[in-house]
Formats: structure tokens, C-alpha cells, sequence
């Protein structure tokens, strides 16, 4: 690959990691106010808290998918390495194509589900009177990005590249 698409894709790369960190922190953050807001509602009873629980809802679920996304576009997802640390040469290989094939497979999955789920989502939400669909979305985008990250990883496996063991978990002594 020349210079300049590597060039390219890694900017995308990094475009994409901020941008997933940033609506994750977002949400997040949204998140944290609403709860705010519910508690001090409690004592003062002038703040509207009637989609409050809803607004939850969709603040974790955004936050957890495209958190999960950029946690798997950084391999600092939860891996457990007990079983691969055993194996060697062209076992530890098919164990870690097997793992990584499961993976996409998981991911190709989840993809097509959340699109069905998207597109036959046709009711409003009630408070803020929009579309589901539009906050279903977060669904299938972050398994795509996820999936993208999957694939190329089971690539790059596929093509010897070892495993760098970011994500498991130590043995504390």
C-alpha cells in the first residue's frame, strides 16, 4: 500500500476513535446531568422529570455502543488469555483465528439485527416527538465500526501478525 492511502486510513482511523470517544463522553456526560437533575428534582419539584427515565435509557445505550466501539477499535476490550497462553505454534494460530472469526461472525450478526430493528422501528418517542429510528442508529453504526475493526483484525491474523496480548487480564502475584 502507497504512502498516501495508508496516510488516509490512518487518518480516518483517527477520526473515527475521536469521534467515537467524544459522543461516548458525551452521552456521558448528558447522562450524569439528567441524574442531577432528577435528585434536585426530588427536593424542588419545578423540574420536569417526565422523560427523564427515557433520556436514561438512551444516554446508556448510545454511550455503551459506541463506547464498546472505541474500546474495540483500541483492543482494550475484556480478553481472557488463559487458554491461548497454553497453546503453542499452529494451535495458539487456529485457536486465535477461531476467537477472531467468532468475533465477526458475532459482529456480522448484530449488525443485521440492528439494521432490521432500525428499519422497522416506527413510532416516536414521546416527549421529544422524533423518530426512533434516529436513536436506534447508534445500534448498527457501532457494530459496523466494530465489525470493520473485527475484520481487519482477523486479517491481519490470518496473515501472521502475532497477537499483542492488550486486553488480557494479569496474573497478580
Amino acid at each position: 500500500m502507497d504512502e498516501s492511502r495508508k496516510y488516509v486510513l490512518n487518518r480516518v482511523d483517527w477520526i473515527v476513535g475521536k469521534a467515537l470517544r467524544g459522543i461516548s463522553m458525551t452521552a456521558l456526560s448528558l447522562l450524569f446531568f439528567l441524574l442531577l437533575g432528577t435528585y434536585f428534582s426530588g427536593s424542588c419539584r419545578s423540574f420536569p422529570s417526565d422523560g427523564s427515565m427515557k433520556s436514561w435509557k438512551w444516554c446508556l445505550l448510545i454511550s455503551f455502543f459506541f463506547g464498546s466501539a472505541a474500546l474495540w477499535r483500541e483492543h482494550e476490550h475484556f480478553r481472557v488469555c488463559l487458554v491461548p497462553d497454553t497453546l503453542k505454534g499452529k494451535w495458539k494460530r487456529f485457536l486465535d483465528l477461531c476467537i477472531e472469526g467468532c468475533g465477526v461472525l458475532f459482529f456480522l450478526v448484530l449488525f443485521v439485527y440492528s439494521v432490521e430493528l432500525t428499519l422497522r422501528a416506527t413510532d416516536q418517542t414521546p416527549i421529544f416527538k422524533m423518530s426512533k429510528r434516529i436513536l436506534y442508529l447508534c445500534v448498527p453504526v457501532s457494530s459496523f465500526i466494530m465489525l470493520i475493526y473485527a475484520v481487519g483484525s482477523f486479517l491481519s491474523r490470518l496473515h501472521g501478525k502475532p497477537d499483542d496480548r492488550s486486553g488480557c487480564l494479569e496474573e497478580s502475584t
